[in-house]
């Protein structure tokens, strides 16, 4: 399928700079026919362009893709796939857990190595399980975040906030609500949107806690296509809501090739900065939002590689725990904490492991002294 779109953004503008330079040749207006002459110029770059960037010595290699053949739909312990079935649509936050999905098989290769192959574990709500804590919690820490706090690649006990639950022991209940592809502007639409206020009024007190990577602005500036989730702008400095991301022209050209080297070019050189100072101000609000609505102690965690928005998380008033002291070499040795080296770079169990005990360890201690906000 994708040779085939990839066929007919070639094909296209070569048939309709032939249409272009036809229509030039009959009309007899000066203007009209530059015009065509000017468009079918245009078509014929662009189909060169396709051809350029679909050969072989400028593609990059087969990446890492998700495959369905894995251990436990074979055995029978998965109920769902991964890529295939587990997600549904959301009016809130765009798309989520499919809550049918209680057993989701997620299995990631390239070529013919196997990368991962594991059993993603939810609970009734979509929520990769916890500990369960039941009556006996009277703290409730809510986990935000993307596929790093989710544990993509990794078993239900592998996951930082599985591992948290495990550490902060039975007055705690942790609640995973990262999902693959979230980003800030998912935690604010789920915060606005008041699904959280049944389950936090059970709890006496509240930690919220969001991971934040590198990748988050251009997911909040929703230039990651096909990433579904409320749209946030900053409007004389305020943060505001005004629907959700359409991806129209992601959509149009899904299988160009152009498209696809000129989108990233464009959103670092135009789009970038802007992005950052969107992605702040929404994890700004969030905080603030969580410990006006909840009175929770909200804290922003920031992944090692993401160092510079720290100090202006600060800046803002937000609290933050940098986990670059518990992954001092996170940079000369870039292939400790990741799943595969040069393939793909989601957290690995170490990493996941190393996350669990700074934010356990920074929990215990504010909860000892009384502190909240």
């Amino acid at each position: 399928m994708e040779s085939i779109g990839n066929l007919f953004w070639i094909v296209q503008p070569l048939l309709l700079a032939l249409v272009l330079f036809a229509a030039a040749a009959r009309i007899r207006q000066t203007v009209l026919c530059y015009a065509c002459i000017i468009a079918a110029s245009f078509c014929l770059t662009f189909a060169a362009a396709e051809i350029h960037f679909a050969s072989p010595n400028v593609k990059s290699a087969p990446g890492v893709i998700h495959s369905y053949d894995s251990v436990y739909m074979k055995s029978g312990e998965a109920t769902h796939i991964y890529e295939k079935d587990s997600h549904t649509l959301d009016p809130v936050l765009g798309y989520g857990p499919n809550p049918n999905a209680r057993k989701v098989a997620s299995r990631s290769v390239k070529g013919d190595e196997i990368i991962y192959d594991v059993l993603y574990s939810r609970d009734e709500e979509g929520r990769r399980i916890t500990p369960d804590r039941g009556d006996k919690a009277d703290t409730a820490v809510l986990l935000f975040g993307c596929s790093f706090t989710v544990g993509e690649g990794l078993s239900d006990q592998e996951t930082f906030a599985w591992q948290i639950g495990e550490r902060l022991g039975e007055k705690f209940q942790a609640f995973n609500f990262g999902f693959h592809g979230y980003g800030s502007h998912h935690m604010l639409g789920l915060i606005e949107s008041g699904r959280l206020d049944a389950l936090v009024k059970r709890y006496k007190h509240v930690y919220a806690v969001y991971l934040t990577i590198s990748d988050h602005p251009e997911r909040s500036f929703g230039h990651r296509p096909f990433h579904r989730g409320p749209r946030y702008v900053l409007e004389n400095g305020a943060v505001k809501y005004v629907g959700m991301f359409t991806h129209t022209l992601d959509s149009l050209f899904a299988h160009s090739q152009t498209y696809a080297q000129l989108r990233p070019a464009y959103y670092q050189r135009f789009a970038s900065d802007r992005a950052f100072d969107i992605h702040v101000a929404v994890v700004t609000k969030s905080m603030q939002e969580l410990a006006a609505r909840y009175n929770a102690h909200a804290l922003t965690v920031v992944y090692p590689d993401f160092t510079r928005i720290e100090p202006i998380l600060r800046a803002h008033g937000v609290h933050t725990l940098s986990l670059t002291d518990v992954m001092p070499d996170f940079g000369s040795a870039p292939g400790k904490y990741v799943l595969k080296a040069g393939v793909d770079g989601h957290a690995n169990a170490l990493a996941n492991t190393r996350i669990a005990e700074a934010l356990s360890e920074y929990i215990l201690q504010h909860h000892a002294t009384g502190e909240r906000q």
